[in-house]
């Protein structure tokens, strides 16, 4: 499970190359929250590729495998984020929350839908007879 924790590393670069795309081409012209909704589904195509290269190298051994891969990874998502919202940007608790507000359109929870079924889906996709 090290490994897989580890890994999440790389995911967290291609999230960092995710934002500085939003950042650099398309938010000025669709502004902050547009921007975000858009981030999210980018975010989801671009990390898609290291997770398929992760899953390759090092593929997984059973669907519960995958499972507690996935919901590590939406851990470690969760504790990053968190730490940079709430500690790091000492910005109140509330604004890590709203970023998981569907009802006021954000899409973050279906980034974290993605990382969190994207192992089973590739073991899936992988093992298919």
């Amino acid at each position: 499970m090290i490994v897989y924790a580890l890994s999440w590393f790389l995911l967290l670069i291609f999230a960092f190359v995710n934002a500085a795309i939003r950042e650099l081409t398309y938010k000025e012209a669709t502004g902050e929250f547009l921007s975000h909704q858009i981030s999210v589904f980018t975010g989801m195509i671009l990390l898609s590729l290291p997770i398929w290269l992760i899953l390759k190298l090092k593929p997984l051994q059973n669907s519960e495998q995958a499972v507690r891969v996935g919901l590590l990874w939406v851990l470690l998502t969760e504790v990053f984020e968190f730490s940079m919202i709430v500690v790091w940007s000492k910005k109140p608790i509330s604004v890590f929350f709203h970023a998981h507000d569907v009802f006021q359109g954000e899409l973050w929870i279906l980034f974290l839908v993605w990382i969190g079924t994207a192992p089973f889906l590739f073991y899936r996709f992988f093992n298919r007879l």
